[in-house]
């Protein structure tokens, strides 16, 4: 059942940007589009705090679970992200920096786990995710502010955000990447031939 949760993250995720597209065709986000939004938004964030708790409590915790979770994470927020920089409401460089940042992650795992490093999650990680969460929620209310005549405040809180966003997210990347790192050597050793070893 936790990993239908885990991936009702995409569909909330997808219905987002639909609702996105929405208000971007009618050219403002009306007050009903705004509170629509960040109900998916908010629901949406809720079932990646969730699904570890229900897996935990039905003791059905699992390696694939823990696979699935950063895969429904990055898809979600990386859809979400895209719709609004498509949207006009964020710098389109926020869902890049996001990007390189998952696929660098990723890579690092897989460096530390073929090397008995610590693959689990980190505090910037974790930052990251919550900046991330919360971050997406406030531009639709900018974009929401920005049509009720505040389209100044509106854009320099769209600029504070971005550079949070991407701040924290590329620390996120630094942090894994540092840790792995080191570790790249263990990997660089040219693989011994099965008849060498034979022989």
């Amino acid at each position: 059942m936790h990993h239908w949760l885990t991936f009702s993250r995409i569909w909330l995720a997808a219905a987002f940007c639909a609702g996105v597209g929405f208000a971007v065709h009618a050219g403002r986000v009306a007050t009903t589009t705004l509170i629509i939004l960040l109900a998916i938004g908010i629901t949406e964030e809720m079932t990646d705090l969730l699904d570890g708790v229900v897996a935990r409590r039905t003791g059905a915790a699992s390696e694939l679970g823990g696979l699935f979770d950063p895969l429904a994470d990055s898809l979600a927020r990386l859809s979400i992200y895209f719709a609004l920089a498509l949207a006009g409401w964020v710098t389109i460089v926020v869902p890049f920096v996001m990007t390189a940042r998952d696929l660098l992650v990723a890579y690092s795992r897989i460096v530390l786990a073929r090397t008995g490093g610590r693959t689990s999650a980190r505090f910037s990680g974790k930052l990251k995710a919550w900046v991330q969460g919360i971050g997406f929620l406030a531009i639709v209310v900018l974009a929401w502010s920005a049509d009720r005549g505040l389209p100044d405040a509106a854009s320099r809180g769209r600029i504070a955000i971005a550079t949070i966003l991407v701040l924290v997210t590329a620390w996120s990347a630094v942090e894994y990447m540092r840790a792995a790192w080191p570790r790249l050597k263990l990997l660089d050793k040219p693989k011994t031939s099965t008849t060498e070893k034979q022989v």
